[in-house]
């Protein structure tokens, strides 16, 4: 019973992976969750860098204290 199982098995992986729907599929979530990720990480760090510089021109122009 174990050894019928195992064939029918290795033969839907086989059947899958030569699937050309399922390759680009698969092709498609491999590409693109990195890119999501690594662009949001991006994203967040340009919107920080972007409000210290905002923040720091504000600071030169209104400074705290007048001497």
């Amino acid at each position: 019973m174990n050894i019928l199982n195992q064939e029918i098995t290795q033969e839907v992986i086989r059947l899958t992976w030569q699937n050309p729907a399922f390759m680009a599929i698969a092709i498609a979530v491999i590409w693109l969750i990195p890119q999501l990720l690594i662009r949001r990480i991006l994203s967040e760090n340009y919107e920080k860098r972007k409000l210290e510089k905002q923040k720091n021109k504000i600071r030169k122009l209104y400074p705290k204290t007048l001497k």
